[in-house]
């Protein structure tokens, strides 16, 4: 009998929690990735590859030492855990799992060009307040994560359909380190315009717009789109308490795999709300860029598969296996952005 029947034969007699061997077996760590998908990337609006369990599935018969129980349990005889997987497409359900001890959050989805994580129940292309506030604001809409005021073209809000919280020419311009690093460096150059000039219909889509009201604007290069400063932050938005400031985040690992999150939300969650590695705890990963729902199927399979025998010890093996093996198939397959 090898050794993998032998093991998976053998009935261990610990007590609950102890993580010594017995002449029996060894006791395996149970490790809870938790799967947020956003109102961009739903699994059912992604192609089989970029769904966690069938491209999980698709590669187990290169790695014996792992079993699938189910698509949502797996174990990795080798590593000595069992992962558990749950998916929601839920905003509340997302903040909980963040204020959950131990577990790993993974976000795939719209980064909402900063304000942060975005949920919803609609196709991509329907315009509608999902894609800000929520409908039901509790369990759609944005978890902000965001700069105080970021950048963010005229039209996307029309295209949308979402109330926008625009930075009016009445209040002060904010200062550089209240603002995005993108609009770091147009402050100097900033117009006020009324909605009209701005786009149409964007009157009907401003909170607490007021006739006779104008807005801060800028162009990135000479004739090119308009941009609006946008309220965002991350602590006590007007979102709250879907925001990471009126959130206790108690999660081992918090992967934002949106868009360029490196760059819109890596300063705002380490530096700015000071949620920093400490031990075996605060793990969080980014994208350098424009990013696909790729990343989190290739991220799962990766700390699933792992070879390294590592249960009841630090994540960051694990962890680290998973950026170099992710970002390694992220290259082979041709996309430009990595995680980091």
């Amino acid at each position: 009998m090898s050794e993998l029947r032998a093991r998976r034969g053998r009935v261990s007699r610990q007590h609950e929690g102890s993580r010594s061997r017995t002449v029996l077996a060894p006791t395996y760590e149970r490790r809870d990735l938790r799967i947020a998908h956003g109102i961009q990337f739903h699994p059912n609006q992604v192609s089989e590859d970029f769904r966690v369990a069938e491209y999980v599935n698709s590669i187990l018969r290169s790695y014996p030492n792992v079993e699938r129980v189910s698509d949502f349990e797996y174990r990795n005889h080798r590593q000595r855990v069992i992962y558990l997987l749950r998916h929601s497409i839920d905003k509340e359900e997302f903040r909980r799992w963040l204020m959950t001890p131990g577990v790993m959050v993974i976000y795939n989805g719209h980064a909402r060009n900063g304000r942060g994580p975005c949920f919803g129940h609609y196709e991509e292309r329907v315009a509608n307040e999902e894609w800000g506030e929520g409908l039901d604001r509790l369990t759609t809409g944005q978890f902000r994560m965001g700069f105080p005021i970021i950048g963010v073209k005229a039209k996307e809000i029309t295209d949308h359909g979402y109330t926008a919280h625009l930075l009016k020419e009445s209040e002060p311009i904010p200062s550089d380190e209240d603002c995005h690093p993108e609009v770091r460096t147009h402050l100097g150059s900033l117009v006020a315009r009324a909605p009209e000039a701005i786009g149409e219909y964007l009157a009907m889509r401003i909170r607490g717009h007021v006739a006779g009201d104008r807005y801060w604007t800028y162009r990135t290069v000479r004739g090119g789109p308009l941009f609006v400063l946008h309220h965002a932050g991350w602590d006590h938005t007007v979102s709250a308490p879907s925001d990471w400031g009126c959130s206790d985040v108690l999660c081992r690992a918090f992967c934002h795999f949106g868009c360029s999150t490196f760059v819109h939300n890596y300063p705002v969650v380490r530096q700015l709300a000071e949620w920093r590695r400490e031990g075996n705890k605060r793990y969080a990963y980014w994208t350098s860029q424009t990013a696909y729902a790729v990343s989190a199927s290739r991220w799962v399979a990766n700390m699933i598969t792992y070879y390294v025998e590592n249960a009841f010890e630090s994540w960051e093996g694990v962890l680290r296996h998973a950026v170099d093996r992710t970002n390694r198939d992220l290259r082979r397959d041709g996309y430009g952005f990595r995680i980091r």
